[in-house]
């Protein structure tokens, strides 16, 4: 090629009569990117074993009743767990590091609630002649009912009290639960055929022996309905009481007189709740704990609602024993204690000190943790003071007969309880139906080291996932210079001197709109949602769509320099040198 010679002239350059794509770069490369959808954390810390990050994308993408329909594929209780869980998925969440944690909570009482304005369709499975009877209708018995009747079976829940609903009815106070939301999540999990039959107490308006003659598997989800004693003098005296049983009282309705000064004794949500129970009676509330504020059992919002209304709080101490006069307690008297080195549940021990102190009480509401009184049904099944012991499908020592929730030796948690729940209904279709995996298999069905998922044991999981890989996504896998920060949705809550006048709702929860946006702050870890990062920062052009979704990346060209997955925000892409 030639030019005209001068200042403007167009220097003597080298053209080529084909293109780039003859010179395959990609010979160069020792590694090479794979897209893998690996594991949120919340989907693994999720009790109930449901894919949160899953329902947050289809969100994402307006699919509204999509969401709705995999969120009950594994939670048949939604709207409550979105009012009274614990959510450990929020503590997981990676945009703590970068914003604060997604309120997944109320995103699913979002979810939940408009499950009952917009009901979703009853799943049932190709029906079966087994039929399947269920002690218990807490959230355990319901969860294990729900997902037996979606996998075919024919299902009766046995219930002692006059309602349905177990401790979600008698032990957690209306402000946290309004009756109206328990009643339509359990009317759910009725719709899907279950039969739940209410003042029926197995043991003795039916008998133990009848009810596995007439049923081919027996699930036990009763429940821990017995307070632990404390174990000092003075527990006997008029004043002291259980607080399970307090609760149970004010919860069907009663107002029990307490007096003036009401001491609470623990650090557990049941002792949050007959502090904040008790002062809606009108008492002046201290709860004693014999740890300090960060050892506390308690759910944090719990704990921080109970100061907001007025309870007050002494730690590191220890009840010794009772005060009476006239036959009535009025004082307790305590040892303090202080913190020495961590015991079992990896808490700091609280160890004495010597020094004791008073503190004056018209009512003391123990509340140091519930027990079963199952052993003494099933002398044969092996078992403890802490509960029945299971395996991980729920099963007992005994053959066909199941245990879940607060009634066996694990967490006492509503989501544990629905996930034992889950687990003993797979447990006990796999049993009838003679099938027999093995280990693996099990932990296919899992989010990394979480719980089962239904979606997948059913064979109904809607969500497509590109080369799974069941590894958890942490912190330092995503490429948070993509997000842009967004303050996280606050509650809104009753005004405190309100909320302790009565028993409405003080959890408001957020907006519909606001909820979605909180959707929107997923970083939807670990998996891809075609946002083209890759395909932009490729210095090769060696990444394209997919004909149908995702990516191609073209080998012959791709050199392996890794941009694309440094720049990947959700850790979505791994480089490898197995060769595709």
């Amino acid at each position: 090629m030639t030019t005209t010679p001068g200042p403007h002239a167009v220097p003597q350059v080298a053209m080529s009569s084909t293109s780039t794509l003859v010179t395959r770069t990609g010979s160069w490369k020792y590694q090479m990117p794979a897209y893998h959808d690996r594991v949120a954390p919340c989907n693994a810390r999720c009790p109930v074993g449901i894919d949160i990050e899953g329902y947050m994308n289809l969100l994402r993408e307006g699919r509204v009743d999509e969401a709705r329909d995999l969120l009950l594929t594994e939670n048949p209780l939604p709207a409550v767990t979105g009012r009274v869980c614990h959510h450990p998925c929020e503590n997981a969440c990676n945009r703590h590091a970068l914003d604060g944690a997604v309120a997944i909570h109320a995103v699913e009482r979002m979810l939940g609630d408009l499950a009952h304005q917009r009901p979703a369709p009853v799943v049932r499975g190709t029906p079966r002649a087994e039929r399947v009877a269920v002690v218990g209708s807490g959230p355990a018995g319901l969860a294990c009912g729900y997902h037996l009747a979606r996998l075919g079976y024919g299902v009766t829940i046995f219930e002692s009290a006059d309602a349905a609903g177990g401790m979600l009815r008698l032990g957690i106070p209306e402000y946290r639960l309004r009756r109206d939301v328990l009643d339509r999540d359990i009317a759910r999990v009725a719709a899907h055929g279950v039969e739940i039959k209410c003042g029926v107490r197995v043991g003795t308006d039916i008998a133990w022996s009848e009810l596995t003659k007439s049923f081919n598997a027996v699930c036990i989800s009763t429940g821990a309905h017995t307070s632990r004693a404390l174990g000092v003098p003075g527990e006997d005296l008029a004043g002291v009481r259980p607080g399970l049983a307090f609760l149970r009282e004010v919860n069907s309705g009663k107002r029990p007189a307490l007096g003036q000064r009401v001491l609470v004794v623990g650090g557990g949500n049941t002792a949050m709740d007959c502090a904040r129970s008790a002062m809606r009676l009108g008492a002046k509330v201290t709860v004693a704990y014999r740890r300090t504020r960060e050892q506390m059992p308690a759910i944090k919002e719990e704990i921080e609602d109970a100061m907001r209304e007025g309870a007050e709080f002494v730690f590191l101490a220890n009840p010794l024993s009772f005060n009476e006069t006239n036959g009535r307690v009025s004082a307790m008297v305590c040892e303090r204690m202080a913190l020495g080195e961590p015991d079992a549940s990896g808490r700091r021990r609280p160890v004495p000190t010597g020094e004791q102190f008073t503190l004056e009480a018209d009512t003391v509401l123990t509340a140091i943790g519930e027990s079963s009184a199952l052993q003494n049904f099933f002398p044969d099944v092996e078992g403890s003071d802490s509960g029945l012991r299971v395996d991980a499908l729920g099963g007992t020592t005994r053959d066909l007969l199941y245990a879940s929730g607060d009634v066996t030796d694990l967490e006492r948690t509503v989501a544990d309880a629905l996930g034992a729940g889950k687990r003993a209904a797979i447990g006990i279709d796999r049993h009838l139906r003679h099938h027999h995996g093995d280990t693996a298999e099990l932990n296919a069905l899992r989010f990394a080291e979480g719980n089962l998922s239904a979606a997948r044991w059913s064979g109904r999981d809607p969500i497509r996932r590109t080369a799974p890989l069941n590894t958890v996504v942490k912190p330092d896998d995503l490429n948070f210079t993509q997000f842009r920060r967004v303050e996280r949705h606050a509650d809104p809550h009753l005004p405190s001197d309100l909320a302790a006048q009565g028993f409405d709702e003080v959890n408001a929860g957020l907006s519909a709109a606001d909820a979605m946006d909180e959707a929107q702050r997923c970083l939807n870890c670990g998996v891809c949602t075609e946002c083209d990062v890759c395909l932009i920062f490729c210095p090769d052009a060696a990444i394209t769509h997919a004909e149908g979704g995702a990516y191609v990346v073209a080998m012959d060209y791709c050199k392996g320099c890794g941009i694309c997955a440094a720049e990947c925000p959700r850790g979505a892409i791994t480089m490898t040198q197995d060769r595709p």
